[in-house]
């Protein structure tokens, strides 16, 4: 067996099929600033305000791929892969280090949309 052949079979993937996606990407985002002084002090606080929209958090553990297999509660180092079963997409907005990922649709809608997820687990 070569040795791109036995890293690709060394490490475990998962397919997920029909995942409603219901999540919408935030419509707006705001860096924010503030100043306070307090007596001879100042303080100088930033943050980030998403307006719009709605977070949809998936845990891998809340997964069953598509031979009705649990997914473990921690992938080391994942990668997740969206596959569209539709015209209507959706794309992963970030990986939550080795628990689980946030997902939003491509457009606006008031209807949830089904895709199919990979999930790699790279090991790196």
């Amino acid at each position: 067996m070569n040795s791109t052949l036995a890293y690709l079979r060394g490490r475990r993937a998962w397919l997920v099929e029909n995942l409603s996606v219901w999540g919408s990407d935030s419509e707006a985002e705001f860096l924010m600033a503030l100043a306070e002084t307090v007596g001879s002090d100042t303080r100088l606080g930033f943050w980030q305000i998403s307006l719009g929209g709605q977070s949809q958090e998936i845990l891998f553990s809340s997964l069953t791929d598509n031979r009705g297999n649990n997914l473990p509660e921690t992938i080391k180092s994942p990668a997740v892969v969206v596959i569209p079963r539709g015209r209507q997409g959706a794309f992963i907005k970030n990986v939550n280090g080795e628990t689980g990922f946030n997902i939003a649709q491509c457009e606006g809608s008031s209807v949830s949309v089904a895709v199919d997820i990979m999930v790699f687990e790279t090991g790196l």
